[in-house]
C-alpha cells in the first residue's frame, strides 16, 4: 500500500541504501512502518483503526525509547546538543499524545483526529531524523567517529528486550529514557 507518508520510503534519504551502517538501516526500517501505518490508519475503518492505533502506540514507545536509552546519548557528542535535546522534545509530545490514545477505545469522537496528528508529528520527526540527523551521523561513522554498526547491534539488542517484556506483561517496563520532569522545567 502506498499513501502520503509510506511513498516517501523511496525517496531521497528516506531510502535503506546498501552503505547505510546497521544503526541507522534498523531505524529506517521502522520510519518505514511507521509511514505504512499511519497510511494504514488514514484509510482504516473503526475496529482496524483501534487495532492500527494500539500497534502504533506500542511500536512509537519502543523505537523513542531505543532511540532515547542508546541512539542519543552515542550522538550527542556528535551532533551536538540542540539537535538531540530537539527530538527529545519532540518524543515528549508524541509520548503524551500515545498516551491519550493509549486510554480510548476507537469509538471517541476526536480518536481519528489524534491518530492523525500523531502521525503527523512523527513523520515530520522521522523525516528530520533520516535527512538531517542520520546523514550526519553516518558522516561521523565513515569519518571513524562512531561505529553506527556496534550502535545498531545495540539498538537491536535492546529493541528485542522490549518487544519481550511487551509480550511477556502488556507493559513496557522501566526505561532510561529522557525524564518528562527534566523536560517539563526546561
Amino acid at each position: 500500500m502506498s499513501g502520503k507518508y509510506s511513498e516517501r520510503n523511496q525517496q531521497g534519504r528516506h531510502r535503506i541504501a546498501d552503505e547505510d551502517p546497521l544503526a541507522i538501516r534498523l531505524l529506517k526500517e521502522e520510519h518505514h512502518i511507521f509511514r505504512q501505518l499511519f497510511d494504514r490508519a488514514e484509510a482504516a475503518e473503526d475496529a482496524a483503526l483501534s487495532k492500527i492505533g494500539a500497534e502504533l502506540c506500542m511500536r512509537l514507545s519502543v523505537h523513542m525509547t531505543i532511540e532515547e536509552e542508546i541512539l542519543y546519548p552515542a550522538l550527542k557528542p556528535i551532533l551536538g546538543d540542540d539537535e538531540i535535546n530537539e527530538g527529545i522534545v519532540e518524543h515528549a509530545s508524541g509520548k503524551m499524545l500515545a498516551a491519550e490514545i493509549e486510554q480510548l477505545d476507537g469509538s471517541e469522537t476526536l480518536y481519528r483526529a489524534k491518530i492523525h496528528v500523531l502521525g503527523e508529528e512523527t513523520v515530520h520527526h522521522i523525516d528530520e531524523e533520516d535527512e538531517d540527523m542520520f546523514a550526519e551521523a553516518a558522516e561521523a561513522h565513515g569519518d571513524g567517529k562512531i561505529n553506527l554498526d556496534e550502535l545498531g547491534e545495540q539498538l537491536r539488542a535492546r529493541q528485542a528486550e522490549l518487544y519481550d517484556q511487551i509480550e511477556k506483561t502488556g507493559e513496557l517496563g522501566k526505561t532510561r529514557e529522557a525524564q518528562a520532569e527534566e523536560i517539563e522545567k526546561v
